[in-house]
């Protein structure tokens, strides 16, 4: 927020113009082509680069897969057939019997499926095809996926074993192939992978195709059996002695495509038994599997109000029900996963009316995209007004006016913090570099982070840290007149432990990048304490880092913006300064950074 005392009073010989009028524009324009590169690295380690003309018959990993698929005490020759990435596997010349016979296929899942993603990355396999096209074996040949998750898959033959005796020209329920355990998401991409490769389809396989038994109990608690229904997805409940207790549908594979904060999620909805004259109504909702922020998904099971809404209806009332018009609006901390939940309901129940009553009037196909309320806009608009005052303080004298200022300061931490929750963060960047930027879903917290990423990068203010931070806000006032007389005790660093602690956040910056391009599934959440305005659903170590980090600012001024933030580091370090033509010790870490992600990339 405040620059202290060292920050601020440069060295004269810092705040000498340099001979060059240019210099430091074009300097600083290399540090913020610096940081554009990281985040390029992170983009390009999560959309892998297809090798098209990659030859497999000069592969050691391609022949010895051959080798192994067909039969180990032969030599084989691979050939390509036509462009479309087919290759024959013909005994070699050498090999006593059978001299030149065909033996089968071989094909890569690359590039067809390289926009099927794991955790990080698409996977790039081998498949060996018989002469009858009858999958013979799988394997991995490549994989820009999660290093740990690949190795686990690669240390389970089971899971290969399962795509055997599959026929690449007939139908496959490729569903009954279990992911290995420690590695869904990248069992599932590699499944779709083959699938879409030899059948020009990709099956839906983000999630198990049957709900756990112990999900559905969360609907109906003395549910045992599950029976397959005529509608998709859908199933009938039953206990042990075979009284049918109801019906459960769920989201996936409808709604898969639907990303909330960070990942799909496959919603159960509960139907009791009607009469004979009353159709099956809706008891609840419950999350079965999910990709997203766990604490998030989690919170739906105690969201009555949210549940509320969906209660009593038939599957055709939930079909027609529009988020945006009945005014679905997100659980408080967990606004992008609920909403994504339900804008994946109606897409799931219309899906399964379809089944039954293909010709249904009055039917309509849900809005694919995001639909959203009163609140939603409202967190918005706040965070909109909100940031462009947060960016006047910084360019006028209004941050001069006392009453102004506090009352700015108690709207940021009560807007922003605890309503909205929009605030800058390193797991946004990575997410947002590795991903996609969420314009349509929450243009105000995107406007936020343009206004605290460019701003500095522009000019010698820094809005954000200064003035729109929560966080920042509340260390402010852990040191106001008023607290210094209840809690008078003020700790003075010795030089070398505050030198030490000034390396926090490089080292947490180091971890991010890691964690950003190598596809880790690490919480970067954790690392910072703006999860924990949102406590309900926040983690532990996101709330130690909260608690800590604001105690420690009660005897030391601003000690967590100083020695624990790595988003206040990135932005004081594209901040355009008087010495920005000189380079330093700042530079030197960004370019280890960088080369960093270049190792890792690699």
């Amino acid at each position: 927020m405040k620059q202290s005392r060292t920050q601020s009073a440069l060295p004269v010989l810092n705040q000498r113009r340099p001979a060059n009028a240019a210099l430091p524009y074009l300097v600083h324009g290399l540090r913020v082509l610096l940081l554009v590169a990281i985040l390029v690295i992170v983009r390009y380690a999560n959309q892998k680069q297809a090798d098209v003309g990659y030859d497999l018959s000069s592969d050691a990993d391609a022949i010895a897969f051959v080798e192994s698929a067909f039969e180990a005490q032969r030599v084989f020759q691979i050939e390509p057939v036509g462009n479309d990435g087919e290759w024959e596997v013909r005994v070699a010349l050498e090999a006593v019997e059978a001299k030149g016979a065909r033996v089968g296929y071989l094909m890569r899942t690359s590039p067809q499926s390289d926009d099927i993603t794991g955790f990080s990355g698409p996977t790039d396999c081998l498949i060996a095809l018989n002469n009858e096209h009858e999958i013979v074996s799988v394997g991995i040949l490549s994989s820009r996926d999660t290093v740990e998750h690949v190795e686990l898959i690669q240390k389970a033959p089971h899971f290969f074993d399962a795509f055997s005796n599959r026929n690449a020209g007939a139908e496959s329920n490729w569903s009954d192939i279990d992911a290995v355990s420690g590695a869904t998401l990248t069992s599932y991409a590699i499944v779709a992978s083959v699938a879409k490769r030899i059948s020009g389809r990709q099956p839906a396989l983000k999630f198990r195709a049957q709900p756990a038994i112990e999900k559905v109990r969360m609907l109906f608690p003395e549910a045992d059996r599950l029976q397959s229904q005529g509608r998709p997805a859908m199933w009938k409940v039953s206990n042990d002695q075979g009284r049918v207790l109801g019906e459960v549908l769920s989201t996936s594979p409808a709604a898969d495509d639907l990303v909330g904060y960070q990942g799909p999620t496959a919603t159960l909805i509960g139907f009791g038994v009607g009469s004979k004259e009353d159709e099956p109504t809706c008891i609840g909702l419950a999350v079965d599997q999910t990709y997203d922020n766990q604490p998030y998904a989690s919170y739906l099971d105690e969201a009555y109000g949210f549940q509320k809404k969906y209660k009593g209806k038939t599957l055709a009332q939930m079909a027609e029900m529009d988020p945006g018009a009945l005014g679905i609006e997100g659980v408080s901390g967990a606004t992008m996963t609920t909403m994504s939940i339900a804008e994946g309901i109606p897409l799931a129940t219309t899906a399964a009316l379809r089944k039954v009553e293909p010709n249904v009037a009055g039917t309509q196909k849900p809005q694919m995209g995001a639909t959203r309320d009163w609140w939603s806009y409202g967190a918005d608009f706040v965070t909109m007004v909100l940031t462009v005052i947060g960016v006047a303080f910084s360019f006028t004298k209004l941050a001069g006016l006392k009453w102004l200022r506090v009352g700015y300061q108690v709207a940021v931490v009560v807007l922003l913090g605890f309503y909205s929750g929009h605030m800058l963060s390193q797991a946004s960047i990575a997410g947002w570099a590795a991903n996609t930027v969420p314009w349509s879903l929450a243009p105000g917290l995107v406007l936020l982070s343009l206004a605290a990423l460019a701003v500095p990068m522009f000019s010698k203010h820094q809005p954000y840290c200064q003035h729109i931070c929560p966080f920042g806000a509340m260390q402010q006032w852990a040191r106001t007149p008023m607290v210094k007389r209840v809690i008078p005790w003020k700790v003075n660093l010795p030089k070398g432990v505050a030198t030490a602690l000034r390396c926090v956040p490089v080292i947490l910056l180091a971890i991010v990048v890691v964690t950003a391009v190598s596809g880790s599934r690490f919480n970067l959440a954790s690392l910072e304490p703006f999860d924990g305005f949102g406590f309900r659903v926040a983690g532990w170590a996101t709330i130690a880092v909260f608690v800590v980090g604001l105690l420690f600012s009660f005897v030391s001024p601003m000690a967590y913006c100083r020695f624990g933030c790595p988003t206040g580091a990135l932005l004081n370090y594209s901040r355009f300064r008087a010495d920005s033509h000189r380079l330093g010790l700042r530079d030197l870490v960004a370019v280890g950074l960088l080369v960093l992600a270049i190792i890792l990339l690699f």
